[in-house]
């Protein structure tokens, strides 16, 4: 039988499965997936789930190290453009689609700025919506992964150590900055949400696995950067049908799929996939062209499934 492994990360799809009402609503393929695969639950976000299959040890910690893929020589951490809602006794953080353009980018950077001479720090982009923080010494903290606080209560994820109090009397002090900060009262009359804080992020040293994949489909910023750490080819049109797989091509494939939209059609979208892939990908784990198909959904678990385990007619 041929090795090869394929995992499957699909954003956007724990909403679906996790609720029974969508039972009903889940094609065939899939269906049969979540049926017959064995079953491990996993609360960790995409962004951990990517990190760790690149990673030569799993990261545990709280925060992740995606400063030392951009720049592994200089003293950074990211400083993340974010907008706080206040909702009763918390404070809630949005860091997703806030629409930052280069100008506003370049204006809310130079409100900040001079808050950060005291730490001898210097803040730039690296997009409009990404921003690093360059630093002479690094601060005895330890932080929380963005991607892990966006949509949450920030309470319990404010950076922890020797250094908290002077890191959180500047957050409080950039925060009041950008209150009265033009550039935010052109955003809200333009019917943006203000961006009136910055996360910390991002510390940490990370040593890639190399050569990890032998090939890698998908498309985003960390998943790019994580493929160059690591080795290895990014392919954002990989053919999974027909030869794609074949004695010649053993090995272990990863693919990252297009999160899915849960504010359009996700029932059109899935029945695509389920029609254009999945079903494919089934008949090739049957006819033992594929050894093992993990389906990994961030936030909610992954469905390990063998050739053995699709042939269970009792399932």
């Amino acid at each position: 039988m041929a090795k090869t492994e394929l995992t499957i990360v699909w954003q956007g799809l724990a909403r679906i499965v996790g609720q029974q009402i969508n039972a009903g609503s889940i094609p065939s393929v899939l269906a049969k997936i979540i049926k017959k695969a064995q079953f491990v639950a996993d609360t960790n976000g995409s962004a951990r789930l990517l990190f760790n299959h690149f990673s030569q040890t799993p990261l545990t910690d709280t925060d992740l190290p995606v400063a030392s893929l951009i720049n592994s020589e200089q003293q950074i951490i990211k400083a993340d453009p974010c907008y706080l809602h206040p909702d009763r006794d918390r404070l809630l953080l949005f860091s997703d689609d806030l629409d930052i353009t280069k100008e506003e980018s370049t204006a809310l950077i130079a409100e900040i700025q001079p808050l950060l001479e005291e730490f001898n720090g210097k803040l730039f982009p690296l997009e409009s919506d990404s921003w690093l923080l360059a630093l002479a010494d690094m601060p005895k903290l330890t932080f929380t992964a963005l991607p892990e606080v966006s949509g949450k209560g920030v309470d319990t994820h404010l950076p922890q150590g020797s250094d908290q109090r002077a890191w959180i009397r500047l957050w409080n002090e950039i925060q009041m900055q950008l209150f009265d900060a033009d550039i935010n009262q052109q955003r809200i009359a333009a019917g943006k949400l203000p961006i009136n804080s910055v996360w910390f992020w991002g510390a940490g040293t990370f040593i890639a696995k190399k050569n990890a994949w032998r090939q890698v489909q998908g498309n985003g910023r960390l998943l790019n950067q994580l493929t160059k750490q690591s080795g290895v080819k990014l392919n954002d049109k990989q053919d999974w049908s027909g030869s794609s797989f074949n004695a010649s091509n053993t090995g272990k494939y990863l693919w990252v799929v297009d999160e899915l939209d849960l504010e359009a059609d996700w029932q059109e979208q899935l029945q695509q996939f389920d029609d254009n892939s999945l079903q494919t990908l089934w008949q090739q784990l049957k006819n033992r062209k594929i050894s093992k198909i993990t389906l990994q959904i961030p936030e909610h678990g992954q469905y390990f499934l063998t050739p053995l385990d699709a042939w269970k007619f009792w399932k």
